[in-house]
């Protein structure tokens, strides 16, 4: 019995030793398969975050750059806001000697404004690129033919879009008055003398607006009624406001703040014959100069506009 016994035992020994080497070798082979997917989990893991931050990065580096960009325009423009000394000596040369009367606030009188205006005028035709186009008797001579031109075609000011027609002729307006060269050396002088452009048209709107002309002053004032209708053309136009869309944001604000300016004027006369609501218009004006970069005189500009906007808020 004893022989048998220990026969027994040794062969449940060596089946349940089998299985117990079948389940450790099982065991074995799953750890190490949990081992391989963790590394591998691991390094997908991290190429995945190392690509997530390079994009971030690649992210950052772009608004940085764009960043970068916005602060040197900005930078740009607060350097023309402050007026360098160029500036100062090519507005001097273009105008002339400003006289005490308008830097110390005093009544301007128009014998002054008349004399900046012959300055810019000889000014302008001693530069190469007004030279180029050989006009016939000079810069001056051409801006009178230009404003008697207009004066005696102006723009259609009520029921443009009657037809694409009439839109389309209202549309083209200043070339098919002016012709391709007039708009050309227009285009020019803006481009050229952008830097100064600001007190010019400060200067011409006073030349065009003061009281107390004479038969002695410089001839090309347009008159109040010429006035009148090329500002309700840039105000109360689809094809005037599209024009000055297509301009330089600074001209643009500034082309419309005179414009407002001269609707104030027209109704002080009695002269608002399409009775153009202004108040409208001088919100309007209000925000564009509060948000255009670059003006020496936003803030002439911005309490003008306040003054406005009392007259005729008023009951």
């Amino acid at each position: 019995m004893r022989p048998l016994r220990v026969l027994l035992l040794k062969r449940w020994w060596v089946v349940h030793m089998g299985k117990l080497a079948k389940v450790l070798v099982g065991v074995l082979i799953f750890a190490a398969l949990c081992v391989l997917v963790y590394v591998n989990v691991m390094k997908w893991h991290k190429k995945t975050v190392q690509k997530a931050i390079t994009a971030e990065q690649e992210t950052w580096q772009e608004k940085t750059e764009g960043l970068e960009q916005r602060v040197a325009g900005l930078e740009k423009k607060l350097s023309e806001a402050e007026g360098p000394a160029e500036e100062d000596e090519k507005l001097t040369e273009a105008l002339g000697q400003r006289s005490a009367e308008v830097d110390e606030g005093k009544p301007i009188v128009l014998a002054d404004v008349d004399a900046q205006v012959k300055t810019f005028f000889a000014y302008l035709d001693q530069q190469p690129y007004i030279k180029a186009y050989k006009l016939k008797g000079g810069v001056y001579q051409q801006y009178v033919e230009t404003v008697d031109l207009l004066s005696k075609n102006e723009p259609v000011l009520v029921g443009e879009t009657d037809s694409l027609h009439r839109l389309f002729k209202n549309m083209a307006h200043f070339y098919r008055v002016l012709g391709k060269q007039r708009i050309s050396v227009i285009k020019s002088v803006l481009d050229e003398e952008y830097e100064i452009i600001e007190p010019v048209m400060q200067t011409f709107y006073r030349w065009y607006t003061l009281e107390g002309g004479s038969k002695t002053s410089t001839a090309g004032r347009p008159s109040p009624k010429v006035m009148y209708a090329y500002s309700c053309y840039f105000l109360n136009t689809i094809s005037g406001r599209t024009y000055l869309l297509r301009r330089d944001s600074k001209i643009r604000v500034l082309t419309y703040f005179y414009c407002v300016k001269i609707i104030d004027l027209a109704n002080n006369k009695k002269l608002n014959s399409l009775g153009i609501d202004i108040r409208p218009l001088i919100k309007t004006a209000y925000q564009d100069i509060r948000n255009q970069m670059g003006l020496s005189t936003r803030k002439a500009y911005l309490e003008e506009l306040e003054r406005l906007d009392r007259k005729y808020s008023a009951p």
